[in-house]
């Protein structure tokens, strides 16, 4: 049963399994390439080689891990949520991008983001500036009440946008695991569970919640989430026609 390697020719005995060295498959192109009259150099051999290898590991890696129980599913949030931060301040680079209407070029703006977030009493506050140090928008929220100053062309009834803004903000620093209700299904190596008006995607390999998106009668926004919370973050509102880029520079806990 054991396993034997032997030098030189880069033979494994063992099991029932022999490894010998040299590749058949190079005989194979080689073969196949002088049926054409080709007599191809090794670094041509190569990329020839890597062309048949890359479809192979793209399959491999879209391959489904085995389905998960019930039980299983419901840990991957539950432990997701128990490793977040509490409370947060942190410094953070923005892209804001705006399409006022279809025929119009986007509008991008970089900034500078300063976020303190109390995400065990729900408060939380993101100041946004330009380069210039020129306010951009300004949101709070405070015992439940929220407060949004824009400064920023968001399409349409700018007090309806400032609110959009707000909420987005808030759905990117608070529920962030599904409700108990959420119905949950298996797509590839990820779960996604789906609630009345949200839905969450969580790897199953890494645990980590990688999109989340919700919705309303009138408005809905898509946000996707890097390796570590809150380190890079994008969010959508595809009612608004606006895109968020963020990515937290420093962290630091308050």
């Amino acid at each position: 049963m054991g396993v034997r390697g032997q030098g030189g020719r880069g033979r494994v005995q063992g099991s029932g399994f022999r490894v010998q060295g040299g590749c058949a498959l190079d005989f194979k192109y080689k073969s196949l390439l002088s049926g054409f009259g080709l007599n191809p150099e090794p670094r041509t051999l190569n990329f020839i080689r890597f062309l048949f290898v890359l479809p192979c590991l793209l399959l491999a890696s879209c391959r489904s891990l085995p389905p998960v129980s019930p039980f299983e599913a419901a840990r991957i949030p539950l432990a997701y949520e128990q490793a977040l931060p509490v409370s947060f301040k942190a410094q953070q680079t923005l892209v804001f991008e705006f399409k006022p209407h279809w025929w119009w070029p986007t509008i991008r703006m970089t900034a500078l983001g300063y976020a303190t977030v109390n995400r065990r009493t729900g408060d939380y506050a993101v100041v946004c500036l330009s380069p210039l140090g020129v306010k951009l928008f300004d949101v709070a929220r405070t015992n439940g009440v929220t407060a949004t100053r824009l400064m920023i062309p968001a399409g349409g009834d700018q007090a309806a946008a400032g609110k959009a803004i707000s909420d987005d903000i808030g759905n990117l620093y608070f529920s962030l695991v599904p409700p108990s209700t959420a119905v949950v299904k298996q797509k590839g190596n990820c779960l996604v569970f789906r609630g009345a008006c949200s839905e969450h995607e969580f790897s199953r390999s890494t645990g980590q919640l990688i999109r989340k998106e919700v919705w309303t009668d009138h408005s809905r926004s898509t946000l996707t989430f890097g390796d570590s919370f809150p380190g890079s973050m994008t969010l959508v509102n595809h009612a608004y026609g606006y895109r968020l880029k963020i990515r937290t520079v420093k962290l630091e806990p308050f």
